[in-house]
Formats: structure tokens, C-alpha cells, sequence
């Protein structure tokens, strides 16, 4: 094996397992404070897009550009709102409201609704592969929310519908950029979009106070939610530079990896009561992930760019 190959194979499982660890530690954070969702969000998507925005700019990347170009920096706002926004609001709050495990699996749920979006858009139904992942998800899903018994909903109603928000804004935020990543590449409008959700946030809430919020925070949990923002940043740009190293396929399927650590985590650490049926719904939805990982479904996904990059050019 290459060297290069294992520096990719290295940074890709790290930076899944630092993505499976920000759930529960998030958890944590709201379990030992009072810190709120927004100010929460206003610090970590502000703080991580200007880690990430100058890292480019040091490297030399043209990180303005986008911003002479109207068509183009009115789609970046659009995804900073309602894709990385909207997307994190509804994990995090996911999170605040049941536990990590179940919103990162709510996330993992995603590449399933792409999979059926492509199916609706192409008026083609899915391979029998697909439709035994969604099948498969679907399954996964309902073993889920009801740990095996109909008659026992193990989650709240409010969970549940903020889990599916989260599905809804993790497909949001893969399908509306892709234009836009094809063009000015993926750190770029994955800076920004940090950048501008926090800030909107910050706009529209006028209660934050830099003062509160270190009130509100001890020295061990202000130093969780530094941890947090950074490992999840380092996350990204270890994805990110896998992909020089990787192909997308195995890229996706290594970072399947994510919840299977913020089960781990969360049920050593937090004690967090997970049913085995539940575990079983767990891992019918990352089963469904790999599935469409596949190379025989990579055609999905080059229909889903030329649609999405169609999209773009009518608006």
C-alpha cells in the first residue's frame, strides 16, 4: 500500500471519528450548562468560518470572488441560511432534545432522501439496490423511533419532527450547493456558509452578549465548546484532504464510522439508554448509506449534479 493511501486512509477515519465524537460531546455541553441553542450556533459557525475562510486565504486561495459574481453569492446566501443554518439548528436541537446518536443517525439519513429526489426528478425509478436501501432506511427508521413496538413511541413527538428536519436540511445542504462547489470548490462556500448562517443568527438575535455567554460557561465547559468548534472544523479539512488521496466511494463508505462512535461514546460516557432494537434501526440506516456508496450507484450522483447544476442555470 502506498504511503499516500494510508495518509488518506488515516485522515478520512479521523475525521470521522472527530465527527462522531462532536455529537456527544454538543450533548454534554447542554447537559452541563445553561448555554443556549443560538448563542451556541452564533460562536461555533462565526468561529469556524473565519478558521476556515483564513486558512484559504493563507494558502492563497481566491475566497472574494464569489462575491462579484450576483447569481452566485445570492445562491452562497441561500445555502449559508437555510442549508448550514438551517441544517445544524435542527441537529443540534435534535440533539438538546433526545441524544447524539439518534440525531447523527436522523443525518445519515440523508443520501436516502437524495436517492428518492433523483428518482422523482429523473422519472426513473430507483435500481433494486436503492430501493432495498430505502427500504432498508425506512426500517431502520421505525426500529428507531419505536425501539421494536408499535404501541411505544421510544421518542418525543418534538424530536421526531426535529429529527426529520434534520434529514430534510442535511439533503438541502448536499443538493443546493453543487453548482456552486463545481465552480468555486468546496471549502470556499463551506467557509462562507459558516460564516454567513452565524452571522445571520447573530442578527436575529439581539440577546446575545458576549458577557452572558461567559457568565453562563465554567472553565470546563467553555473549553468543550472551544473543542467542539475545532475538532468539528478539522473534521472537515481532513474530509476534505482525503479526497486527494481517496476515491468519493471510499471516502463515503470509511466514514460510516461517525455513528457508530457516537453510539460508543455516548453509551460509555453518557450512559445513554440505547434498546437493542434500536441499535438494530441503527445499523438498517447505515447499511443503507453503504449501499448507495457503492461505485454501481455513482450514476445517481452524476444525475443529481447535472440536475442540480441545470437548476442553477435557470434561475
Amino acid at each position: 500500500m502506498k504511503t499516500s493511501r494510508y495518509v488518506g486512509l488515516l485522515m478520512i477515519i479521523s475525521g470521522a471519528t472527530l465527527w462522531g465524537l462532536s455529537g456527544p460531546m454538543i450533548q454534554w455541553l447542554f447537559q452541563s450548562s445553561e448555554l443556549t441553542l443560538n448563542n451556541f450556533l452564533v460562536v461555533r459557525l462565526i468561529m469556524a468560518g473565519i478558521i476556515t475562510l483564513g486558512l484559504l486565504y493563507l494558502t492563497q486561495k481566491n475566497i472574494f470572488g464569489i462575491w462579484k459574481h450576483p447569481r452566485s453569492w445570492f445562491q452562497l446566501m441561500i445555502f449559508g441560511v437555510l442549508g448550514m443554518l438551517g441544517a445544524q439548528y435542527a441537529f443540534i436541537e435534535t440533539i438538546r432534545v433526545s441524544n447524539a446518536v439518534t440525531a447523527v443517525l436522523f443525518q445519515f439519513l440523508g443520501p436516502v432522501f437524495i436517492t428518492i429526489y433523483v428518482a422523482w426528478q429523473t422519472r426513473k425509478l430507483p435500481t433494486m439496490m436503492q430501493f432495498l436501501a430505502v427500504i432498508a432506511a425506512l426500517v431502520g427508521t421505525v426500529l428507531l423511533i419505536t425501539n421494536g413496538s408499535m404501541e411505544t413511541v421510544i421518542l418525543s413527538k418534538r424530536a421526531i419532527i426535529l429529527g426529520l428536519l434534520t434529514t430534510l436540511g442535511f439533503t438541502f445542504y448536499t443538493l443546493h450547493p453543487i453548482s456552486l462547489i463545481k465552480e468555486w470548490g468546496t471549502s470556499v462556500i463551506i467557509g462562507w456558509g459558516m460564516l454567513i448562517g452565524g452571522i445571520v443568527l447573530l442578527v436575529f438575535n439581539p440577546g446575545f452578549s458576549v458577557v452572558q455567554l461567559a457568565q453562563t460557561l465554567t472553565f470546563h465547559t467553555f473549553s468543550m465548546m472551544l473543542l467542539v468548534i475545532i475538532s468539528g472544523t478539522v473534521s472537515f479539512i481532513l474530509y476534505i484532504g482525503s479526497l486527494n488521496y481517496l476515491s468519493a466511494t471510499e471516502t463515503s463508505l470509511l466514514s460510516s464510522i461517525e455513528p457508530l462512535v457516537a453510539a460508543m461514546v455516548s453509551i460509555l460516557w453518557l450512559n445513554v439508554g440505547f434498546g437493542t432494537t434500536q441499535l438494530l434501526g441503527g445499523f438498517f440506516i447505515v447499511t443503507a448509506v453503504v449501499i448507495l456508496s457503492f461505485p454501481d450507484n455513482q450514476q445517481s450522483k452524476k444525475q443529481l449534479q447535472s440536475i442540480c447544476i441545470n437548476d442553477r442555470r435557470q434561475v
